[in-house]
Parts: structure tokens; sequence; C-alpha cells
């Protein structure tokens, strides 16, 4: 499991490298749906990435408005036209108002077709080195119009003690919410790898009031303590109206069963200033168990592969009462003898009383790698997603892949080459510990075209030609659809759940040829910003309820104030965006296809059968952690741990014990924890010498079939 993406400081862009086009007309058809093509162009490059040598992965994320297409990487923004001519690129810490060489990363980009307005949220921590960093930082850019470069006004939530390492984001009707995976800095810092998972946190903004520039707009804070076990919630972006804003889950942790998913439903909405107003729900399905892909092998370098990640999802969006999840996975494509980096996707129906999975299934390339894929929905609920391949015959590519609603359950179209690796992956920061492989992702980009709801534009990486400097990362963008130009779409049927065939697909790579277009282009922009603030934190509103089989949240704080002063603060910035050039890149392309065949292979989808209904069990949820840090000797320090039952029958635990200097001081031994109650553990720690401590391990064991255990590492040292 990945917990820091790589980066090593700041640095200035240069101008990228041409890359080259693949005729498409060459493609062949073994399956009935696939993406066509009408704009492309290349994309941001690691010499655009402002953020130092040997700075990966990119972290691709596209969005697009009514004119203009915005892809962010690392610490960039650049926007260009339809026609992909470069209007401006900004340094995101300058448009969020923060020190440029501030540590920041993991950007994410969405125009939101409801409000026309776009949002870029950003990870920012409290030094310019993560390796002496305590504190992380939501930020959340917000426009003022449909215009991206015009003004954007900001705003930040710091945690304290933690980071919420790659901030998700999503919205409804009335709301926004960002959310990460929260990480423990303390008692060293933000850097530390072995700081423990605490769990999933988010917050929960009124839209409103981030439309209107509201100082300060209202939230609610919902802690790590949500679910410890499962890993970043995907927040969906809602694609149609809906009241009800939807999120997703799956567990990605060492000793818990990867065989279900979270469906999170948040209503209400954070009341301006405030807080409170909002609550939350779940509901746990029962899917198809899934795992960390493999790594990935590459052309030319078989000593290198490529990092694929590991089995969190990655995006969900929403649309017409579906709701679409993907991310990693390892399967053995048909025809295959060996595990393969998959992509898995999963669709949910939420019209009815309580959600019901519809499709579920893991998609791969006989003999090939997929990985870090993206989706979007067109107006006719129909699917696009974007990824990357490789093997050891092909070098990392860009390839967009889809479905009609139509289409047979469980089942993908054949894959589509957007752009074609031009060398082998090369990378100043190989991982000794996942087989020397190179890092990648850690995400892909789609976004539906407001102006034209048929068509999602689409960005993934690739890898460039050797003439680029190292790592030769570069991304493309593309304009992909599966229904004519323009197309309306009748009215929305009513989904019905079928669950037939295997699980697993497998694709058909197909031959390409190329084209090579000259882009070059000079844009720079200014970017001037102020900030103030000042809140109080409040409490929110006690829990309310929700009928079995959800579980109910309601916000443990809400708060705004100044970065230095406040535990939890909020800022508004104003930022003014102008652009310093007018465009003067052009793009065009001579295609002369030279296809070169590639194995063909046939494809096979697989599906998860409908449940079959099971007895009520309860879930085991522990939050907390046992790191004392430094202790004066012979003092003692306690900690408490949170078991809750977060399932829908009765729990029953068991809480271990543990050896001098550490103490279980209440709550061991065996007790039942009804459903939706919450028992406290007890932890003390008193040293006996100067020095650290020998770690232990305490072990919480119950009777959830899904994951019984849970292991909580104690550590501590005396002063």
């Amino acid at each position: 499991m990945r917990v820091l993406p790589k980066f090593f400081g700041h640095g200035n862009a240069v101008t990228s490298p041409s890359a080259t086009l693949p005729d498409l007309s060459s493609l062949a058809l073994p399956l009935t749906t696939m993406p066509a093509f009408t704009t492309n162009f290349m994309g941001l490059a690691f010499p655009d990435s402002q953020c130092g040598a040997g700075c990966e992965p990119p972290d691709t994320q596209v969005a697009v408005g009514p004119s203009n297409v915005v892809e962010v990487t690392n610490i960039v923004a650049r926007i260009f036209d339809k026609s992909g001519n470069i209007i401006s690129t900004l340094n995101l810490n300058t448009l969020m108002g923060v020190d440029p060489a501030i540590f920041s990363s993991d950007p994410r980009v969405r125009y939101d077709t409801i409000s026309g307005r776009w949002f870029i949220s950003f990870l920012i921590f409290d030094t310019d080195d993560i390796n002496t960093a305590e504190n992380g930082f939501f930020y959340l850019a917000v426009s003022t119009s449909s215009d991206p470069t015009q003004p954007f006004n900001v705003y930040q939530f710091e945690t304290p003690g933690v980071f919420p390492d790659q901030p998700s984001l999503g919205f409804n009707d009335d709301k926004v919410v960002t959310g990460g995976n929260s990480f423990q800095c303390e008692p060293t810092n933000c850097g530390d790898v072995t700081e423990p998972y605490l769990g999933m946190e988010f917050i929960v903004w009124n839209k409103a009031d981030l439309i209107a520039g509201a100082n300060p707009a209202g939230l609610d804070f919902y802690g790590a303590d949500q679910d410890p076990d499962d890993f970043t919630v995907q927040p969906a972006t809602s694609r149609s109206s809906t009241s009800t804003l939807f999120m997703l889950s799956d567990p990605d942790d060492t000793g818990v069963a990867q065989d279900h998913l979270t469906v999170w439903s948040v209503t209400g909405v954070p009341a301006s200033m405030v807080g409170g107003g909002s609550s939350v729900s779940n509901t746990v399905l029962p899917i198809t168990t899934f795992s960390d892909p493999p790594v990935a092998g590459q052309e030319g370098d078989s000593s290198n592969p490529i990092d694929t990640g590991d089995a969190r999802l990655e995006e969900a969006v929403y649309r017409d009462g579906l709701l679409w999840g993907c991310g990693n996975d390892t399967c053995t494509p048909a025809g295959d003898s060996t595990a393969r980096s998959c992509m898995q996707y999963v669709e949910v129906l939420t019209g009815g009383a309580s959600p019901i999975l519809n499709q579920d299934f893991a998609f791969g390339t006989k003999k090939f790698h997929d990985y870090y894929p993206s989706i979007d929905l067109d107006n006719f609920d129909d699917l696009i997603t974007s990824f990357t391949q490789s093997s050891s015959s092909e070098f990392p590519s860009a390839y967009v892949d889809g479905r009609l609603a139509t289409d047979p359950v469980n089942t993908l179209g054949t894959p589509v080459l957007v752009q074609a690796g031009a060398a082998s992956y090369n990378s100043p920061n190989p991982e000794s510990d996942n087989s020397n492989a190179f890092p990648w992702g850690d995400y892909s980009g789609a976004g539906v075209d407001p102006s034209d709801q048929t068509a999602i534009w689409v960005a993934a990486e690739y890898s460039g030609p050797t003439s680029e400097p190292t790592p030769n990362w570069s991304t493309w963008i593309a304009e992909a659809r599966l229904q004519s130009p323009g197309a309306t779409p009748l009215p929305t049927a009513s989904a019905t759940t079928t669950a037939t065939a295997s699980r697993t697909a497998t694709a058909t790579p197909t031959p390409s040829g190329t084209a090579t277009p000259t882009i070059s282009a000079t844009a720079t922009s200014t970017v001037t910003a102020t900030a103030t603030n000042s809140a109080t934190p409040t409490t929110s509103p006690s829990p309310s309820t929700s009928p079995s089989p959800t579980t109910s949240i309601t916000p443990t704080a809400s708060a705004s104030g100044t970065p230095s002063t406040s535990a939890t603060p909020t800022v508004t910035v104003t930022a003014t965006a102008t652009s310093s050039a007018m465009p003067t890149a052009t793009a065009t392309a001579t295609a002369t296809p030279t296809a070169t065949a590639t194995e063909t292979a046939t494809a096979t989808q697989t599906a998860t059968p409908t449940a079959t209904p099971t007895p009520p069990f309860g879930t085991l949820s522990v939050s907390g952690n046992l790191s004392f840090g430094k202790v004066k000797v012979d003092s003692t320090k306690s900690k408490k741990l949170k078991i809750k039952n977060k399932g829908k029958g009765s729990l029953q635990v068991t809480v271990g014990t543990l050896a001098p200097p550490f103490t279980v001081s209440s709550g061991n031994g065996t007790f039942n924890i009804a459903k939706g109650k919450t028992e406290n553990v007890t932890v003390q720690f008193k040293p006996t010498a100067a020095g650290a401590t020998p770690e232990q391990t305490l072990t919480i064991m119950s009777d959830d079939p899904k994951h019984p255990s849970h292991n909580v590492t104690a550590s501590g040292s005396g002063k």
C-alpha cells in the first residue's frame, strides 16, 4: 500500500516535445462497443511539472467546461481551448495563495455541469519538506464563473497532527465533499510512512456558500473514525440532479477481506458559518473478492516494471440513479496463464429503498496489464474510461474504452489506443521493496463536456520519448464518445438487477498506426491573492439514526479560522488569474498510418451473482491509535481505542493483553456490543527507562465474518 506520492523539490517548467498521434482508422472491432475520437492533443509532461528533478507520478486529471479543457498534474494547471491550444499555465500553489515552496500534491479537478463552476482540490503541508511536516490541509478552489481564467475563491481546512492523503472530490445539487486517507503525523512527521493509518476522513461543504464566495463557508467535518478499515472514500461527481450525495469506499488493508463495497449517502446541508445540518449513512454490499494488482511489465526494461498501485477505488460518478466506481484489481484474463493488473468496475442502483449492486466485474487484456482507470457517464448513461496499458511487448500507453448503457451487464467494449508509448519508462526512483518498480499514476482523468454531453474528455499517462528528461512521463488528452455528436437521449429507463457469466473480462489488443503533430506554445499567467478570515469552532448536532441496513453518522466537528491559530480553520482567498499571453499553440497532424498488428485475444466477462440473504451480523470497527510518543520515565500516559459495531446484528469482541510497560487497563476480555454501539478500551504506557520501547501488537478479535480481527501497534519511548 503506497502512502505517499514521491515528490522531490520544485523547479521550472520547460516546453514539452512533440508526440505522436495514432491513426485510429485501422482498428479492428472484435467487440461491438468502441469509443470514437475527434480532438486529440498532448497534455502536460514531466518538463511542465514545476516540482523539481524526479517529480512523479503525475496524478493526471482533466475536466472540461463550455469553452476550455483544464488539466492538472502535480502542482500545475494548464488551460487549453478545445482545439488543444494553450491559453495559460498556472502553479497550483500560487493559485491557492500559499508559498510556492510549500510541499503539496494530489490535485483533483472537476467541472460541475449543474452549477457551471470549476472545483480544484489539493493537499498541502505546513512546511516545504514532507519529512518535517506535522500538519496537513485540505484546499479547495472554486471558480467564480464557468471561465477558468477568471478568479477563484480558495478555502482551506487544517487537519492537525495528520495528513489527508490523496484527497478526493465530488458534489451533488447542494453539497461538495473532499475526502482523504488520514495518516498520523505524530510523534515524528508526515513523511514517516510507518505512521499508522487512522481511517477515512471527509468534509461536507455547503455548495451554495462556495459558489457565493461566502467567508467562511458552512461545512461539517467527519473524522477518521468513520471507517478505519476502508480506504479512500470517493464522493461521486453527480451529473444529474440529486439531493443525496453518494460516495463509495472499499477495504484495502492487511488482514481485512477485500470482499465488500461501502455505499455512503450524505443528506442535508451544512449550515452556513456554524456547521451542522448534514448526516451520513452507509450500506455494506458484498462483492467478488478483489486484491492488489501485480506490477506491470514494460517493453525494453524487464528489470523495472511499472507500479500499478493497490486495490483502492480511483473514482466515482453518479447519473440518473446509477452510481459507478472503478479501481485497480488483479485477474487472469481468459486464455492467459498469468495473473495481470486489471481494472475493477462496480455499478450500484440507488433508486430503491436501499442500494443494490447491479454490476461487479474485472476487466483485463490477455498478456497485457491495464491500470489506473478513470470514468464518467454521458447523457445516455454510457460509460467511458481511460487508463494505461503495458506489457513486455508494449511501452506504457494511453487507452480508452467504454460501454453502452444497453450493453449486457458486466461487459466493457474494445480498448482503443489513444497514444502509444514512445520508449521504456525511466525513473530515478525504483521501488526496492516492490520489484524495483517505477512509480505511475496515481490516477487518470475523465470529464463530460457540458456543451455536448455525448462527449467525455479523457487524459491518461504514457511514456514519452527518450529525448525527454527523466522521468519521461507524458499525458495525452482526447475527446471520446460512444454516441453521435449532439444526440438527444430518450427518457432514462429504470435499470434492473441482473448478473450473469464469469467476472473477468479479456480485451483484444488491436492494430494501430501513427501520425505526427507539431505542437508549439508560449503562454504565461500571473496570479495574485489575498487571504483574510477568522472564526470559532463549533460542535455539530447530535447523531441521527437511519433504518437498517444502514448506519448513520453525524459530523464530529465543524470549524473555520486562520491557519496559524485554529485547530481546524478555513480561509477564503480570492485569486485573480490573468493570462499574459494569447495562445500561440498550434497542433497539426498529417496521418500516414503504418499499422503494426499486435496479438489478438478473445473477450469474456464475469459478474457477481445476486447475493443470497444472510443473517444479520456485527461489523467490527476500531478507531484510535496507541502511539504514545515520548513519556517521562515512571510517568503514566493513557490512550483510548473505540470499538464500534457498525453491522446489523450483535458483535462479540475479544480484546487481547499487552506486557509492561504497556497495560490494557480497561476494556480487555470478551464482551458483546449491540448494533450501533461503541465500547472503549484504555491502554496505559509507563516507561521505566529512557529510550525506545519495543513495539507490541494489541489484537482485537470478533465474530464479524467479513473482517474478524484488527491489530493495533503500541509504541512509545521513555525520556
